[in-house]
């Protein structure tokens, strides 16, 4: 039987309750001396002289950092996060634009070792497993979308958004027509009017 919206609303608005106590320590008053919350493998390069290379530069005294185990760290950390609105737990609003599709697969092919640590130096032969990647991707893109070509190049919606009145400026001014406005509600993103501007438009403002 399907779930009533009654239903539904419970079940949403039971996953973003806030989190039980909300009176959470500052990792400061957790500390203790002498507890390590990591464990550094031995050097396997030669030891350097801090005070050597430093000089003035070089304290003699402890930085007042805190001391805590690993798991204190992992629970203090993680406790705070359930305060948080977080994309498992509902929709986000206008103006999280890139937060708010994002499933965890692909925040966790993202992170995958080849792709979050390439170099962008790194030699074109090193680097092809990566290009293979953006080849196969704007090939799927071009076929989904028709288009003639894509680019990858801009780096976030804002980026993406300038690019693309770039490219629909200079196809106006092709055809001899490079038009003057461009026509923005006001429930628009932040960004939408700052771009047209300098892209050199004159914004009209639509009324909701």
């Amino acid at each position: 039987m399907a779930a009533t919206v009654e239903q539904i609303e419970r079940k949403i608005l039971g996953k973003v309750r806030p989190h039980q106590t909300q009176n959470e320590g500052l990792v400061f008053e957790k500390s203790a001396p002498g507890k390590r919350g990591y464990k550094l493998p031995p050097l396997d390069v030669p030891e350097v002289d801090a005070k050597a290379e430093l000089g003035a530069a070089y304290r003699e005294d402890k930085a007042g950092l805190p001391e805590l185990s690993e798991i204190e760290i992992i629970r203090h950390f993680t406790r705070l996060s359930t305060w948080n609105y977080a994309i498992d737990l509902g929709m986000y609003p206008l103006g999280s634009c890139t937060m708010k599709y994002n499933p965890r697969v692909n925040e966790f092919v993202a992170r995958i070792e080849g792709l979050a640590e390439a170099h962008p130096y790194r030699p074109e032969s090193l680097a092809q497993g990566i290009l293979e990647v953006i080849d196969l991707l704007q090939r799927c893109l071009i076929e989904i979308t028709g288009m003639d070509t894509i680019t990858l190049q801009p780096a976030a919606g804002a980026h993406g958004e300038f690019t693309g009145i770039l490219l629909v400026r200079a196809w106006h001014e092709s055809r001899g027509n490079a038009r003057r406005k461009i026509i923005i509600p006001d429930s628009a993103h932040g960004t939408n009017p700052a771009t047209a501007a300098i892209c050199g438009y004159q914004v009209e403002n639509l009324k909701s």
